[in-house]
Formats: structure tokens, sequence, C-alpha cells
């Protein structure tokens, strides 16, 4: 009898023991559920700048942030945010940047949605550097002025020109379509003046005649970074736009944390210089946001780039931007009030 007892007793711990750890193995699946890394990862394509405005998706990669949300990443590199989005038109990648000019350019056909900010710098940081005795805004009338075609770059020009009282015909805009490029043309003397930052600066500056005379702090203006994707993404992989935004903010936190990591990181991916990677991380804000000053600053570059006949207006703007995948990935990063646009 005592046996039979005994052996009930241990059967019943048994299934006790069991119990726990079914337990356990619930809630270990729930929270990697909530963190978006339970089952098989994501596929997504992404589209990079080929400079420092594409940190977060390389740092994601790198830093095991997209993995750690379930993504897995196919990052390809471009030579501006505007080409991230000509991919994804032509769909040869799922998630693009650019910045709010660029952006609207795009807008106008395809299925193209923003769902956060990604990426601004300082208005100062970026400067109008001349030469071939150019001294002062006042002497670049039938100058050569490049410009990155299709990019930010038209915008900035448009308002530096108005600015100064000087008319859009009275300077040559020379379209180029790529950063090295811009450089190459200024260093041998093809164009006379240009914007640069970040590394293209440090460069641009050690041109013979070379000589800062403004920056985008005379307009005043900073450019602000969005993230891109397609709607297609957003309908085929509900799950995806959440996790991709989970992913980047933390590579955004840790690229603020870790300039020197991250500056290796970027010299390993782009072949920038680290040492200037650092020193432009101090200038530049990375966070995954969206706030009515952000959605502001695009209705604002709209409307004027719309009346200069700079983009094609025939869009509503609210209709571009979805905040779902934000709200539920990081509510409280979302302030923008679609009311109060």
């Amino acid at each position: 009898m005592n046996h039979k007892i005994v052996s009930l007793l241990l059967i019943a711990l048994l299934v006790i023991t069991l119990a726990g750890c079914g337990s356990k193995t619930t809630q270990k699946n729930a929270a990697e559920g909530e963190s978006g890394a339970a089952g098989a990862p994501i596929p997504v394509r992404f589209g990079a700048d080929a400079s420092t405005f594409s940190l977060q998706f390389h740092v994601a990669k790198e830093k095991g942030f997209f993995a750690k949300y379930g993504i897995e990443p196919q990052v390809v590199t471009y030579s501006f945010g505007i080409d991230t989005l000509n991919a994804a038109l032509a769909d040869q990648v799922d998630v693009g940047e650019a910045m709010d000019f660029a952006a609207l350019s795009r807008f106008n056909n395809g299925d193209l949605r923003i769902i956060s900010f990604i990426m601004t710098g300082k208005a100062e940081r970026t400067k109008l550097i001349a030469r071939d005795g150019i001294n002062a805004p006042q002497d670049i009338k039938g100058r050569n002025f490049a410009v990155s075609k299709a990019t930010v770059q038209e915008y900035i020009v448009s308002r530096y020109l108005e600015r100064f009282g000087i008319k859009e015909n009275e300077v040559n805009r020379i379209g180029l379509t790529s950063a090295a490029e811009i450089f190459a043309a200024f260093e041998r003397g093809s164009v006379n003046l240009a914007f640069f930052s970040g590394p293209w600066l440090d460069k641009a500056e050690k041109v013979a005649g070379a000589k800062a005379i403004g920056s985008q702090a005379d307009i005043p203006f900073a450019p602000r970074g969005f993230l891109v994707v397609k709607e297609k993404l957003l309908t085929e992989k509900p799950e995806a736009a959440k996790r991709i935004l989970l992913a980047l903010d933390e590579a955004s936190q840790w690229i603020n944390e870790h300039p020197e990591e991250t500056g290796e990181i970027a010299y390993k991916a782009l072949k920038l210089s680290k040492e200037a990677v650092v020193r432009d991380i101090q200038d530049l804000t990375y966070d995954i946001r969206l706030t009515t000053e952000d959605v502001q600053q695009l209705k604002d570059v709209y409307e004027y780039a719309a009346k200069a006949r700079l983009i094609k207006g025939d869009f509503v703007l609210k209709d571009k931007i979805v905040v779902e995948p934000l709200k539920q990935a990081l509510p409280q990063k979302l302030t923008y009030d679609p009311a109060k646009i």
C-alpha cells in the first residue's frame, strides 16, 4: 500500500514539475512574441544612402537589432536617399530613406508611405563652399552651381537664391549624381560652388582657393530625413514595419552612445572616414519618432516646392503618412496630430 502511495506522489510531483516548465516556456515565448523575434524572420530589402544618413540601417544589421526583432535585412547602398525611393518604386527594395523634399518629389505616383522621422542635422554644418574668386553670395551670378539631382539640394539652392535676391536664371545649375561626382567637379574647377557636409566638406575646404561663403543656416533650413516604405510591405507583411521601427530605435540609441564604434561600422560599410563620422555624429540627430513639427516641415516644403514647380503638387500629404506601425511599436514617440496640420 505504501508503495502505491509513494508512486502516486511521484507521479503528482512530475505532473506539477512539467506544468511549471510549460508555464515558463509559454511566458518565454510570449516575451519573444512581444519583442517581435518569435517565428521565422521576415526578409526585408533596405535601400541605404551612401552617407551618414544610413547609419541606422548598418548599425541595426551589424549589431543584431534587426535579428533581435525578427527582420532578415538585405541592405543595398545607393548614392542618395532619392535613389532609394526610385529603387522602391521599381520594386527593387521595400524600404528607403529620403530628406523631406526628395520624399515629396516621389509621392505623386507609386505606393510610397512615410512611417517615421529618422534623422536631421544642424543647418550650419552644411556649408556653401566656393572657389575662383567668389567671396560672397552676390558673386555667384553667372557661375556654375553644382546640385545633386532631384535631392533636397534642389530645394535648398532655390531657397538660397531667393534669400539673396538672385534669380534662378542668373546661375548655371549643374546637376550631378553623387557627392563624389560633385566634389570631383569642384576640385577640377568644372563647377564654382556647391553645398557640402560631413566628410565631403572636409575635402572641399582643402581645395586650393576654396572658401565658405554661407550655409543652410542662412535660409534658414535643416532638412529632415524620413523612413519611407512601400505600401505593399504594410499590407503583405503587416508585422514588418513595427519590427523595423523597434530595431532602428535601438540602433539610434546605440549610435548616440557609441560614436567610435559607429565610425568603424561606417568605414566597413561605406568606406567613410571614421574620424569624420565620429565628429559628425555630434551634429546629427538620429531618432525614430513622428512629431507635429516633423510633419509641419514636410507641409511647408511641399507648399513651397509645389508653388515653385520644383515638384508636382497633386497629392494630399496626410494620405502619404501612415502612423499605425509607430503607434504599435513606440506609441510614446508618436506626437503628430493630424488635426493640427
